[in-house]
């Protein structure tokens, strides 16, 4: 037990020393179909990897995630998304296991420091969708976000967005969905 407490002890001084991949190692998702998928915290050097991801997917996704169209993400976006500061803004990218500089998803959460919701927010690059990528992902984001005091999440999506919809569904939490302004806002308890 006590080296339990020396690993966790280790991850809150990396948490207040404002270095969030100091307590993380690489871990490794097992889809439903036995892929592997190494997975990690982001980090700001994964700006222009995410850029990449953005260009592979179909402009469905794109407009599905984004609500629009969006040709490119913009280096300040990307930068945005890169960065984490492991409790008000928090990430994981899934990559590529044939190549592990590419990501082939991203999940992330922020919220206003103190506040008990986080949005939630998750890109998943079209070959990969419908392969529990980002549901996987998810769950782990679910395990930093209650750790860090985040009692639910939210999320605008389109109506349209059947699988990130389904995603939520699956997770085993209390939802609440309402339609506002013809998109779901969808929130999700993260006490079990």
């Amino acid at each position: 037990m006590r080296c339990m407490k020396c690993i966790y002890m280790r991850y809150e001084y990396s948490v207040r020393n404002n270095n969030p991949q100091a307590g993380w190692k690489d871990q490794t998702l097992t889809l439903p179909s036995a892929v592997e998928i190494p997975f990690r915290v982001v980090r700001p050097d994964d700006a222009p990897a995410l850029q990449r991801l953005h260009s592979r997917c179909s402009e469905r996704t794109i407009y599905l995630r984004f609500f629009g169209s969006m040709k490119v993400l913009s280096d300040e976006k990307a930068r945005y998304f890169a960065s984490t500061d492991s409790s008000d803004r928090f990430g994981l990218v899934a990559l590529d296991p044939e190549e592990p500089n590419q990501i082939i998803a991203v999940v992330r959460y922020a919220r206003k420091p103190g506040d008990e919701r986080a949005e939630y927010a998750a890109l998943v690059e079209d070959r990969w969708q419908g392969q529990g990528v980002g549901a996987s992902l998810t769950h782990r984001l679910i395990e930093e976000a209650r750790g860090n005091e985040v009692r639910s999440f939210y999320a605008l999506v389109k109506g349209a967005n059947r699988r990130m919809l389904n995603v939520f569904r699956h997770l085993g939490l209390p939802e609440q969905e309402r339609v506002e302004d013809g998109e779901k806002m969808v929130e999700i308890g993260l006490t079990s």
